[in-house]
């Protein structure tokens, strides 16, 4: 058995594979275990998710999703956040409420342009959230913001909701349409593959996984 706790792009993982040994990978971010999964397994191995390797620790169901959130609230951010392809903060004092940013490119600009994105994975989502993220718009930290919930709103909040974020408008551009400056997303749609919409986004390309296992 070949063990590596900091498996990063997995070169360890491929040998001791090719030397038919059994191994565990484990690192800290969700997006190399996609990355590992998907070039290092699937693409030059050949292997199989779900037959010829497991992946532990990242949550597939929205139950999945609230037992990380029960467990501890910042992996459960920091999940949601790499889900629809974000970074996460790190300096978190100096960028008060906001978990994350996706970047994406605009026509005729030359620096790249932010979402700044909020997780929300208890209830008590209300007007204090809306009017926080409403101000980041305002100050200018951001061209658009959006908000990831675990939990749903309801019917009469979310209606208030969406009322409130189309009256912050969208932004318009050289694009064939014009996209929402606010913008609000559950963990149901971010595991259903539906992330935010935002045009020429800077995806990420490299990640840091959780845990794989043959």
């Amino acid at each position: 058995m070949v063990f590596d706790p900091f498996c990063g792009c997995a070169t360890t993982l491929e040998a001791a594979h090719r030397l038919g040994r059994r191994w565990v990978g484990i690192d800290i971010a969700i997006h190399a275990v996609k990355r590992v999964a998907k070039v290092r397994l699937q693409d030059r191995l050949r292997l199989v998710a779900g037959k010829d390797f497991e992946v532990d620790g990242v949550p597939r169901t929205l139950e999945g999703a609230r037992d990380l959130w029960k467990r501890d609230p910042y992996p459960f951010q920091k999940w949601a956040v790499e889900t629809v392809d974000g970074f996460v903060t790190t300096r978190r004092p100096a960028d008060g409420g906001i978990d994350g940013r996706l970047y994406f490119a605009m026509p005729n600009v030359d620096d790249l342009q932010s979402m700044a994105m909020e997780v929300k994975g208890g209830k008590n989502v209300g007007i204090a959230t809306r009017r926080a993220l409403r101000g980041v718009l305002e100050n200018g930290a951001a061209l658009r913001v959006g908000l990831i919930i675990l939990e749903p709103l309801g019917v009469t909040k979310e209606r208030n909701f969406h009322r409130f974020m189309a009256e912050a408008g969208d932004t318009q551009s050289t694009f064939a349409r014009p996209y929402p400056r606010m913008q609000l997303r559950t963990v149901e749609d971010i595991l259903n593959g539906k992330g935010f919409d935002v045009p020429g986004m800077v995806a990420r390309g490299t990640g840091q996984g959780v845990l794989l296992s043959l």
